[in-house]
């Protein structure tokens, strides 16, 4: 089959996640372009199924996806995020045979106006088929955006981050490094983590370390002055893949306390790493990992700060699994080979 995928190419984990996904597919004997709406136009040192255009206001940018589409006439088109509307609506006219979405958002996690839910559930309802990262989500786009349950299929991420030189840990030991990677937004719950940290600090030789950035950067910022951790807490602004792999190695465990998570690609690039992790029970990825000793020892109550700081300080006094335990849960739960035949099943469906 020929498919078009949209999606913004780039270093990204997401961006590499889906570049994987395009390889394989190459793999399997399929025809493969992808084209993605950049600042730059340029297609230098780029692979040759990647084509990329300056990427310029609504209007301009659904005409060019209206006709890359009509250019390369796909079997199936793949696309997400910004690019859905256009490839959706362009597709239906130009007759594409499949048009699927790979949709990431819960709508908790963005709080749409009733005519915004409207117009995504007409869009949506183009699609031939979507593909979810977990079962929170499909049920999410069932029931605030009556999409029929047959055409959503709940497909994981995997990890692209890198697993060479991983740091082996057996036990804490002070001073503890606690990592809080994520964009810096009220649904993240950076601050309940800020609270619980302050409140246990006294006892634990510890530093708090936010990697990502966000509209609450300067409140977090405040707060930690306010609750006098701030000689202990650090924001390290957006770091490259590079740097984010240095991160999840110099962890001594990562704290994930976010409301809502549609899927939460920080986990998995976690637990790939064989970082030790304690995490909302709000993640969707939740979904695909049926080890019950896992899902008891290292989640937590987003809504309960006692919850969080209780297995804290439980993982800092008792004994830590090791980092092939982190790592086994991944391998076990979010396997390449399963991931790449689900997608290929939605496609030939």
């Amino acid at each position: 089959m020929k498919i078009l995928f949209l999606y913004t190419h780039n270093k990204s984990f997401l961006a590499s996640f889906f570049y994987e996904i395009a390889v394989d597919l190459l793999k399997c004997g399929h025809s493969i372009k992808i084209f993605s709406l950049k600042k730059s136009n340029s297609n230098k040192n780029l692979p040759a199924m990647v084509e990329v255009a300056k990427k310029g206001n609504y209007i301009s940018n659904g005409l060019k996806i209206y006709k890359v589409i009509k250019k390369n006439n796909p079997d199936v088109v793949i696309s997400n995020f910004s690019y859905v509307n256009a490839a959706l609506v362009s597709g239906k006219f130009l007759g594409v045979k499949k048009n699927i979405v790979w949709y990431h958002t819960l709508s908790k996690q963005i709080n749409p106006y009733f005519y915004q839910t409207l117009l995504k559930s007409k869009f949506l309802s183009l699609a031939s088929s979507v593909i979810v990262n977990s079962e929170l989500l499909k049920q999410d786009l069932i029931q605030n955006y009556n999409q029929s349950e047959n055409k959503i299929f709940p497909i994981p991420f995997w990890s692209t981050a890198k697993r060479n030189n991983i740091t082996k840990r057996n036990n804490f030991e002070e001073p503890l490094k606690i990592g809080c990677p994520g964009r810096l937004e009220e649904v993240k719950n950076q601050s309940t983590l800020l609270k619980v940290f302050a409140s246990m600090s006294k006892d634990i030789d510890s530093s708090l370390y936010f990697a990502g950035n966000g509209s609450d950067l300067s409140i977090l910022s405040k707060m930690s002055e306010d609750l006098k951790i701030q000689n202990r807490t650090e924001f390290l602004g957006v770091l490259k893949i590079e740097e984010m792999q240095t991160f999840y190695n110099e962890m001594d465990i990562v704290v994930l306390p976010s409301r809502f998570e549609a899927f939460g690609l920080v986990l998995i690039e976690a637990l790939s790493m064989g970082c030790p992790v304690l995490v909302s029970q709000k993640f969707g990825a939740l979904n695909f990992i049926e080890d019950q000793e896992f899902l008891k020892k290292y989640t937590f109550d987003p809504f309960n700060s006692m919850d969080l700081q209780t297995k804290l300080e439980s993982l800092f006094n008792g004994k830590i699994d090791d980092s092939d335990y982190f790592i086994n849960i991944y391998n076990s739960s979010f396997q390449k080979d399963k991931i790449v035949k689900a997608v290929e099943k939605v496609i030939n469906a």
